[in-house]
């Protein structure tokens, strides 16, 4: 029997079509060491069989009330390869992406981060929403500090992690209704003993309207909220200073009334966290305003 070296996990929602799936799925090779889990959750659940032409997809379903978070730690669970990759359903790899995958499945390293590009979904054309992790990764190269690929990188998507990392710290996806990757990202970031870089593009986000990152509800902004006082938290009980900022989410909360407002500003000034990163607030307004990204947002 082949040894699984990777095991990509995929959490799969849909209210139309599979096409994206397949597109994402057809980005992988059809190798037996690489075990592809696809968790789907969708309103309409995906056929048994999409798969069947290849050998390495296997199709789980999760709970349609618990989000991607839960999918991912189905895909967690039924995960047999030494290493795990996270592939969005609407994403997919990059036509070199395995062969340069290749030279870290024997290396001692917890996680090699790679870079990742982004475009819209409607025209192709190149996407902001790459640009922050394109940013900890040059600054890496540049300086060499390790903090910023430690903890400022909440997406799983773009770096192989060692299953074993994962297992032996029981660390898991946040069940949550947005920003379920942020805790996990941080976690395995901290408890990494040996991590790395490459400066080779891996993976492609697309950017549609409509998606998870791009649905702007009070119940997300709320998760996020909360998240990153999560987050901030973590971070203090391992010596960091708290640097993640809630201000954009309190100043979207207005747009639901007073009530949210007065309760996400209240939560940031008692937990400490409602001048953490004021620095940067000019920024998030100015970002707010004039977001790149504005025709793909979705308000619930």
């Amino acid at each position: 029997m082949t040894a699984i070296t990777i095991s990509i996990i995929i959490p799969h929602y849909t209210k139309t079509d599979t096409v994206l799936l397949g597109k994402a799925v057809g980005s992988i090779p059809d190798n037996k060491d690489i075990q592809v889990i696809v968790v789907d959750n969708s309103p309409i659940s995906i056929d048994k069989n999409l798969f069947d032409k290849r050998s390495n997809v296997e199709i789980y379903y999760s709970d349609k009330t618990k989000g991607a978070g839960h999918a991912r730690n189905i895909g967690l669970q039924h995960a047999k390869g030494i290493w795990l990759l996270f592939l969005d359903a609407d994403d997919f790899f990059t036509d070199d992406a395995f062969n340069l995958l290749e030279k870290y499945l024997k290396s001692d390293k917890d996680i090699v981060f790679f870079k990742m590009t982004s475009v819209y979904s409607d025209t192709m054309e190149p996407a902001t929403r790459h640009e922050h992790y394109e940013a900890v990764i040059n600054n890496y190269f540049k300086d060499k500090d390790e903090y910023h690929l430690r903890t400022k990188w909440p997406s799983p998507c773009a770096k192989l992690v060692s299953n074993d990392l994962v297992k032996r710290n029981n660390i898991i996806f946040d069940e949550v209704p947005a920003s379920n990757d942020v805790m996990f990202g941080l976690k395995i970031g901290l408890a990494a003993k040996k991590i790395a870089a490459d400066n080779n593009y891996i993976y492609c986000i697309i950017v549609e309207k409509g998606s998870l990152t791009n649905t702007i509800s009070l119940k997300h902004i709320e998760s996020r909220f909360d998240t990153i006082i999560r987050k901030n938290q973590m971070l203090k009980e391992h010596g960091y200073k708290k640097t993640n900022s809630v201000m954009n989410f309190i100043i979207q909360s207005t747009k639901y009334g007073p009530v949210p407002f007065i309760r996400l500003l209240s939560k940031a000034l008692w937990s400490g966290n409602l001048f953490v990163g004021y620095q940067n607030w000019l920024k998030t307004l100015v970002s707010l305003k004039y977001k790149k990204n504005k025709n793909y947002l979705i308000k619930e």
